[in-house]
């Protein structure tokens, strides 16, 4: 039971998330950027991804709500250390 609380709330904190980042770059640009993002770490990983919840999916949206990747006119762009 407790799993499944835990899940629904990880559900809703990722919605609210989702919805957040397509408010502010809309969700088109939000998409394209996500889906290229994910597939340039594809790309970049020669290692299998470790299984943490997510994917490279989930990976992408983490480092554009994170900042760490910017998203303009639909394009990702890493920020420089």
């Amino acid at each position: 039971m407790r799993q499944k609380l835990r899940a629904d709330l990880g559900a809703v904190r990722q919605t609210e998330l989702l919805d957040r980042l397509a408010r502010k770059y809309g969700k088109y640009a939000l998409v394209v950027g996500v889906a290229k993002r994910a597939h340039d770490l594809k790309e970049r990983i020669r290692s299998p991804l470790e299984r943490s919840g997510g994917g490279i999916v989930n990976r992408a949206i983490d480092e554009i709500a994170e900042g760490r990747v910017k998203i303009r006119g639909g394009e990702p762009e890493q920020e420089s250390d």
